[in-house]
Formats: structure tokens, C-alpha cells, sequence
């Protein structure tokens, strides 16, 4: 019964994280109101599998029984998925907050670039992280360390094109933001 159920949670998130994938590659071939909504459902989705395959690792980690499970393991195990979490949501923050100057193309030409850097980036920690957890070594040990640092990596550089997507939005819209503003 308990092989049942993993064998379920696993094929959850390896289903989410294949959805995420359609979703912005859809995203990537559309534009306007399709292509936002196609990247903020593709955020969502994939913080949802990201948030499972947290609880899986996490489970792993706690239901060890020798010694092998030190702070810094667990950390390095963590951490690119608590980053990646993070920016995730980030982003779908900001882009719920400028949705109306994003779809009216009232902001920088900067955005556009970073925001196709950002899917770029996240369909390859996609691709990483589908790699880690159909290997057979995911569900007995967990992340190797050479994994998670590539997945920290990339969601570090994520982040960094995070924050300047931010700053774009917040500081270089264009065409009356402010009475949008205003209005509400």
C-alpha cells in the first residue's frame, strides 16, 4: 500500500512538472493576454511540484535512520528548492501586481528580455530536476550534491533576472502608470 502511494505522489509532480513545461513552451509561442496567462498558470504549477518534490526530499531526509544526514547535507539539499520557491512566487507577484502595463506592452523593451531569460532559465531547471527525479537513486538517497548545486545555480541566476524584471516594472513603465494608479 505505501509502495502505491509513492509510486502516486511521484507520478503527481512528475506530472505537474511536465505541465509546466507545455504550459510555457505554449507561453514562449503566443503573445499578449495568452502568453501571460500561459506564464503565470506555468509559475504556479511549477511551485506546486516544486513544493512536492520539497516534502519527498524532506520526507527522505527525516525518515533516515543512520547519521548520514548532517545540517550541511540537508541544506544543500533544500536550499535551491526553498530559492526557487521563493522566486516563483516573486514572480507571480509582481506580474499579478503590473499585470494590466505588462499586457497593454506599457513597460520596457528590458522586460520582454528578461522575461523570456527567466523561462529560458526555468525550463532548464526543469529539465534538471525532471533528470533528478526519474533516476532511481531519487527515491532511495535523494539529490546528489552535484544536482542541487546546478539546480542553486540556476535558481540564483533566476533570481538575479528576477529582481532586475522587478526593478523594470517598477521603475521604467511607461504611458501613464501612475494614473492607473490612481484609479483604484
Amino acid at each position: 500500500m505505501a509502495k502505491d502511494f509513492t509510486e502516486l505522489y511521484a507520478s503527481v509532480y512528475k506530472g505537474f512538472i511536465t505541465a509546466s513545461i507545455i504550459v510555457f513552451a505554449i507561453g514562449m509561442s503566443t503573445n499578449g493576454k495568452t502568453s501571460f496567462g500561459c506564464y503565470q498558470v506555468g509559475y504556479s504549477i511549477f511551485g506546486i511540484a516544486v513544493m512536492l518534490i520539497l516534502i519527498k526530499i524532506l520526507n527522505n531526509i527525516l525518515g533516515r535512520k543512520d547519521d548520514s544526514t548532517s545540517l550541511g547535507n540537508t541544506m544543500i539539499s533544500v536550499l535551491p528548492f526553498t530559492i526557487i520557491l521563493a522566486v516563483v512566487g516573486f514572480l507571480l507577484y509582481f506580474n499579478t501586481i503590473y499585470q494590466t502595463i505588462i499586457i497593454d506592452r506599457h513597460v520596457s523593451d528590458g522586460y520582454y528580455t528578461f522575461s523570456n531569460i527567466i523561462i529560458a532559465l526555468l525550463l532548464i531547471q526543469l529539465c534538471v530536476i525532471y533528470s533528478i527525479i526519474v533516476s532511481d537513486n531519487f527515491d532511495e538517497k535523494g539529490i546528489s550534491q552535484v544536482y542541487s548545486s546546478i539546480v542553486l545555480l540556476l535558481s540564483i541566476l533566476t533570481a538575479i533576472c528576477a529582481n532586475i524584471l522587478y526593478t523594470i516594472l517598477k521603475y521604467f513603465s511607461t504611458d501613464g502608470f501612475e494614473t492607473q494608479i490612481l484609479k483604484i
